[in-house]
């Protein structure tokens, strides 16, 4: 009877641990998200300060109470997180004025990616020094060094030349927008690829840090690897369902697709106990969205 009632509680635990991180992390990168306006909550600097001192608190009270203890490093993170949000949406496209990115489209994305990864990254790392942990806890290190840059730089590859042949293919079509955009000429397309990959770099690296690099080591010790490499992929792929490059018909099919996307970088990260492969998965991926980004501009 005991070990029944050990085992419910250890699996009552779990769902409740695995709804906190959903939802706070849909409170964070959805509802709280700086990028499009579905929700009254979306660039609302108010609410993005307020559910920051909220996971704060959570995380303070979760640690001195010792039945909530479980919970604290999951709190932890969704403060990391929120903060890295609100403290970005503060300092908004700094870097625009003084790069002065009034060039090619891309060379403006890109520099506002920039704008959004140095904040992010910086006041992650910062706070998690600041809790007395260390880079490793952000995956920030070697790993399986090895592993991780075969797998990353071989799925680079392979979709760098599905993207050239993207962009030979929809060139020769009609102008159009959308997942499947067309029309933006091989020439726009070469020109900017100093830029492209400054956009593609920022943002893997900010994404991988940002969703998986602070939750993963504080979820896994509650949720195990599965769930928590399904609740980490849940909450970047429903995000992603509201990119604004997309027609609204199409938002379920880009979820599933970044849903699966996120599954792979959250099973790399942990299985080479490092960030460096999903980041070069993830900007090889990265590649297949800079036309619909384009034709959307």
């Amino acid at each position: 009877m005991q070990a029944t009632n050990e085992k419910l509680h250890g699996k009552t635990t779990q769902i409740v641990a695995f709804l906190f991180y959903l939802i706070g992390g849909l409170m964070i990168f959805l509802w709280g998200a700086n990028t499009f306006n579905l929700f009254s909550t979306n660039k609302n600097i108010v609410y993005e300060w307020g559910i920051t001192l909220l996971f704060f608190l959570l995380a303070v009270i979760m640690r001195r109470v010792p039945r909530l203890q479980v919970y604290w490093k999951i709190a932890s993170a969704l403060f990391l997180a929120s903060a890295a949000q609100a403290i970005n949406m503060s300092l908004g496209n700094f870097l625009g004025p003084s790069l002065h990115a009034t060039g090619s489209d891309m060379q403006s994305l890109a520099v506002d990616k920039l704008s959004q990864a140095i904040p992010i990254v910086l006041t992650i790392i910062l706070l998690t020094l600041w809790q007395g942990d260390d880079l490793g806890s952000l995956f920030l290190k070697r790993g399986n060094l090895r592993l991780g840059l075969r797998f990353g730089l071989i799925s680079y590859a392979i979709f760098a030349v599905i993207f050239a042949v993207i962009v030979i293919i929809q060139a020769k079509g009609p102008a159009s927008q959308g997942l499947f955009a067309s029309g933006v000429s091989t020439t726009t397309i070469v020109a900017a690829i100093p830029w492209i990959l400054l956009f593609c770099f920022s943002n893997s690296f900010m994404e991988e840090l940002w969703f998986r690099g602070v939750s993963l080591r504080k979820l896994t010790p509650v949720l195990g690897w599965t769930s928590s490499i399904i609740v980490t992929a849940l909450v970047f792929g429903i995000t992603h369902a509201a990119a604004t490059y997309i027609t609204p018909i199409q938002m379920l099919l880009f979820s599933v697709i970044v849903i699966s996307l996120g599954l792979v970088n959250a099973y790399i990260m942990l299985k080479t106990d490092s960030i460096w492969g999903s980041v070069f998965f993830h900007a090889g991926y990265d590649l297949l969205v800079i036309i619909p980004l384009l034709a959307s501009t």
